[in-house]
């Protein structure tokens, strides 16, 4: 699946954000092992599996743009501030075409806040224009920021990983109802997620 010099790049890419806030370098991590697992539950391609975990690495580069006071603040954000953190996938496409071994994955990093009903960003993109890979890694995303403990996130109560299993199933099901995600795609991540936190796969 990786190719010769992979591993390097990705220990680098973790090293970078772990040093940036060890939270979210760990959260590339937590990324990662998912899409390992849903991606070989779909049967993808090498390839594709590669692209998957080099976005799990490079999406978030641009967030360095963002001041911390914006990116770990607790509270609602404000349009301005809002506006700020909608620039950093264009930020993270800016970085990796800097790198020779990184150009390739400069679209899927730039897309993957795109929705499929055009409500995403930073390009408004609809439909098959995001790539399907792009759409395996958004819902991975997506479970992530719901079922972990994050920043943004007031919570009192502990983690609680596998009851929250359900609560990403029903905001992603909102998400499929007003056309910004893909239901058949989503149908098999639901199964894959029950089976994923029962221990069944």
């Amino acid at each position: 699946m990786l190719r010769s010099g992979d591993a390097d790049i990705l220990n680098f890419l973790e090293q970078i954000q772990l040093a940036r806030n060890v939270p979210i370098g760990l959260r590339c991590y937590r990324l990662r092992t998912m899409c390992m697992h849903f991606g070989r539950w779909l049967n993808l391609e090498p390839e594709a599996m590669r692209q998957l975990v080099f976005l799990c690495y490079c999406h978030g580069l641009g967030k360095i743009s963002i001041p911390d006071q914006i990116l770990f603040k607790t509270g609602p954000l404000t349009e301005k501030e809002w506006t700020k953190v909608k620039e950093y996938p264009e930020v993270s496409e800016l970085i990796c075409n800097q790198h020779p071994l990184l150009k390739e994955f400069a679209f899927l990093v730039r897309t993957h806040q795109e929705r499929l009903n055009g409500t995403g960003y930073p390009d408004g993109l609809r439909g098959e224009k995001i790539p399907y890979i792009v759409q395996v890694f958004q819902l991975v995303n997506a479970a992530d920021a719901i079922i972990s403990k994050r920043l943004y996130r007031n919570r009192s109560d502990p983690p609680g990983i596998r009851p929250y299993w359900k609560q990403a199933v029903a905001e992603i099901t909102k998400e499929i109802n007003v056309g910004a995600r893909d239901p058949e795609l989503c149908e098999k991540f639901f199964r894959f997620l029950e089976l994923y936190y029962r221990g069944g796969g």
